[in-house]
């Protein structure tokens, strides 16, 4: 008499991937960092642990420890698999960017902040960043594409007075785009400081008034193109 054993797939998504290769040689980027894995067994309680990152046992690795540099198709392995389950990794292979490992110091920090964030009944009369030079790593190639290092705003924030919060730190080329890179600090404080623009009255009272009023009005336009 056979017994019909069942068997069970759970879908196990964002796995990190354990790369290993020399950090004090080289710059990797370029690649995927997580998988998702296909776990297989009959055994749920297995199975269920393996769901669970603080109870997991297997994890994913590529070995780039004989790698020198270049672009690269490394294939990943899964490692410590408990006994009665396989897996499957999605992608089977990653892609992976080495170059040298470079590092610049003082390297200037420039806030940038996206002019359809800004309140149109203000101007912005100073920006400030509590780290004005940082450090940046990267390979050697991408290290020479950086034009500049930015303190973002994020997108979510609208500024529509004084302003005062932690901003990330970003390495972008001369079309802005972002480039692989690790900042130390990777984020800043960023601090504005602004004031209302002030619009000339409808109603004018007296010619002195108006003409008080339509200078504050021509001084802040002036400081909003600058």
């Amino acid at each position: 008499r056979q017994t019909k054993t069942e068997t069970y797939t759970n879908t196990v998504v964002n796995v990190p991937i354990d790369i290993q290769y020399d950090s004090e040689r080289y710059f990797i980027s370029g690649f995927s960092s997580e998988v998702t894995v296909f776990l297989t067994g009959s055994n749920r309680v297995t199975l269920a642990s393996e769901m669970q990152e603080s109870t997991r046992k297997f994890k994913v690795t590529a070995d780039l420890t004989q790698a020198t540099e270049g672009t690269i198709e490394v294939p990943l392995t899964i490692e410590n698999l408990p006994s009665g389950l396989t897996a499957v990794a999605t992608p089977q292979k990653i892609t992976v960017k080495i170059g040298k490992k470079v590092t610049r110091d003082n390297v200037p920090v420039v806030p940038q902040i996206d002019s359809s964030q800004i309140d149109e009944k203000i101007i912005i009369e100073r920006v400030t960043v509590s780290d004005e030079k940082v450090s940046v790593t990267s390979d050697a190639d991408t290290l020479s594409k950086i034009d500049r290092i930015v303190a973002v705003l994020p997108t979510s924030e609208q500024i529509t007075g004084n302003y005062s919060g932690t901003v990330p730190l970003q390495a972008v080329d001369k079309n802005g785009s972002v480039l692989p890179t690790v900042i130390i600090p990777f984020e800043t404080t960023m601090k504005v400081s602004t004031k209302t623009v002030r619009t000339t009255s409808s109603t004018t009272t007296t010619s002195n008034t108006s003409s008080t009023e339509n200078s504050s009005t021509t001084s802040a336009e002036t400081k909003s193109e600058s």
